[in-house]
């Protein structure tokens, strides 16, 4: 699905809900992509042209009376709630593991609390992340900030955004995978979304080096995490092929 930021004021991106299409976004001042729906532009040719096209038929059948956006949070399969055993979308999952976290790391950086809370359904996701935090002596500035580039025209809101114990800014992002089997399952496009938006930060911030990225993989079986840090080369690729993709985005919308 796509998405987009209200970007007037670069210094202060604001997610637009109401805006879905780029069609909707052209007629906008100022509304540039999420950084995840110019990543898009270059497709999986299995995964979008014939996995999500099938099980969204199969499930259009199965949900005739659902909306199209909620039958994409499906093709992404289903997980059992924690708590209440219910059935619910791998998506939502997802969701819920990442708010935790959230607020996990806001309770540090506001400073309310150094004891891990208790008795939430997605804690047991969620605390390697905590615990990690709180182990390597690193500092969280931020979850979820939402950052802007006026040059390549596109946004994104990071996951996390920390000093590590030498002081160097940071990003880390969360994915919640299944059968990581023991080691992160990683893609070019973990990459290249970390990578764009540490580069669109050290602008931002007038740094003179490029944050350090990390994933974090989180195994939705054994609640175990896994973290890949992407090598300098990895990343600068990565930057390459995200501003070709916001070149290629705002070519195909002139």
């Amino acid at each position: 699905m796509a998405h987009f930021y209200n970007c007037k004021d670069v210094t202060e991106p604001v997610f637009e809900a109401e805006i879905e299409t780029p069609a909707k976004a052209k007629k906008q001042h100022k509304v540039f992509p999420s950084v995840t729906t110019v990543l898009a532009i270059v497709k999986d040719a299995f995964l979008d042209s014939i996995y999500k096209p099938r099980m969204m038929v199969d499930l259009a059948r199965k949900h005739p009376r659902d909306d199209w956006r909620d039958l994409e949070r499906m093709t992404y399969g289903f997980r059992e709630h924690p708590a209440t055993g219910e059935t619910i979308p791998s998506s939502e999952f997802g969701t819920s593991v990442h708010k935790t976290i959230e607020d996990m790391i806001e309770s540090l950086i506001w400073d309310r609390m150094r004891e891990l809370p208790e008795g939430r359904d997605f804690d047991e996701w969620a605390e390697p992340f905590y615990q990690w935090v709180l182990d390597n002596d690193v500092k969280p500035i931020a979850c979820e900030r939402i950052i802007a580039d006026n040059r390549i025209k596109i946004a994104g809101s990071v996951d996390f955004i920390g000093h590590d114990s030498d002081g160097q800014l940071f990003l880390a992002d969360y994915k919640c995978r299944t059968n990581t089997q023991g080691k992160a399952k990683v893609y070019d496009k973990d990459c290249q979304q970390l990578a764009i938006e540490s580069f669109m930060l050290m602008r931002q911030h007038k740094l003179d080096y490029l944050p350090a990225c990390i994933s974090v993989v989180i195994d939705c079986d054994t609640k175990k995490h896994h973290h890949k840090e992407w090598t300098p080369k990895e990343m600068e690729k990565g930057i390459k092929v995200a501003k070709k993709c916001a070149e290629l985005y705002w070519l195909l919308r002139m």
